[in-house]
């Protein structure tokens, strides 16, 4: 006897492995009967109602559930054969392989690891070939998703379904309820975005995941707003987040404070001593990159990230008794 408690997706699965498995047709009644998540003690009307859905949800999924009919045209039993779902051999270059453990590791700390390191293991399996460990890859991923709000914005991007959700703008005092049509969930500087058309203020924008509280409901309607296929997704995250940008002058000198010269789009050489504008997503990121170049940065504006970094160097002072040898301002 089945347990009741087999989750739908489990089910499905189980009605693969089963039909999949089976030399013959198998009956309905055996389905029934042995396919964990149907059940014998449920009525016929009951088990039919739930097979039949089942059976056209897997064919709509392209899984090739055939009904076999006997001698007299009566239906004898259902069975997939193997040689109509089985897939085309999968090969994969190293260059695609590293890329494909590159790509795991945009998950690593996040809801999503286990399983993408999961299915980047089983690919090499799959291959042949040596696993692919972060000491292979010239670069690393520091992106973490622990964003509740990231799973069901991938689903509705992925499935074109508008959602709902409140969000705390950077100059909001509290969240307000927003409506969007979301095209594209995007990383930038180790921030998550979905960016789409904002039904409440008709116009694209970009909404910082972090900054989303509570539950985002999908729904079951199709987005009504297309996406412009001329705009570039990724140059809408600063305007829509701009007032949570920061920004400043700061004076570098040559051959040093790299952090900072990489958060400048300026074109100053590395070799030479420049005054460059430099954007971060926070304050606090600003002021660690100002720190941690030491005495060869000094921010010439605005005065609120200057007082920022005196007071963050004067903590530095009283936690350690003397002066510290940092940035100055």
């Amino acid at each position: 006897m089945s347990d009741g408690r087999v989750e739908r997706t489990e089910r499905l699965l189980n009605l693969v492995f089963c039909l999949m498995s089976a030399r013959r047709a198998v009956s309905r009644a055996v389905i029934q009967s042995s396919v964990p998540g149907y059940s014998a003690d449920q009525g016929n009307a009951a088990f039919e109602r739930m097979f039949e859905r089942d059976k056209d949800e897997l064919r709509q999924m392209g899984i090739p559930v055939d009904t076999v009919l006997d001698v007299n045209g009566d239906v004898e039993g259902y069975r997939i054969r193997s040689d109509a779902y089985r897939l085309a051999p999968i090969a994969f270059t190293p260059d695609e392989l590293r890329i494909i453990a590159l790509a795991a590791r945009v998950w690593d700390e996040a809801i999503l690891g286990p399983a993408a390191t999961m299915a980047q293991r089983k690919i090499e399996a799959a291959e042949g070939s040596a696993p692919v460990s972060a000491g292979d890859l010239r670069m690393s991923v520091q992106v973490a998703a622990k964003d509740p709000a990231l799973l069901p914005m991938l689903q509705a991007v992925r499935e074109r379904h508008p959602v709902t959700f409140d969000y705390t703008g950077a100059s909001d005092a509290g969240p307000k309820r927003r409506r969007v049509d979301p095209w594209a969930v995007i990383s930038k500087q180790g921030r998550w975005y979905a960016v789409g058309h904002d039904h409440d203020r008709q116009a694209p924008r970009a909404f910082r995941l972090s900054r989303i509280s509570g539950p985002v409901t999908v729904s079951a309607g199709e987005q009504r707003v297309e996406r412009d296929p001329t705009v570039d997704l990724s140059s809408l995250i600063i305007p829509g987040d701009a007032d949570d940008q920061s920004i400043a002058t700061v004076h570098v000198a040559a051959g040093s404070a790299a952090q900072l010269r990489r958060l400048s789009p300026d074109p100053a050489g590395p070799f030479e001593d420049a005054i460059i504008e430099v954007a971060a997503s926070s304050r606090t990121e600003l002021v660690a990159a100002v720190l941690a170049s030491g005495s060869s940065a000094r921010v010439q504006a605005p005065a609120e990230l200057r007082d920022a970094v005196i007071a963050a160097l004067s903590a530095v002072r009283d936690a350690h008794g003397d002066p510290p040898s940092g940035a100055s301002s």
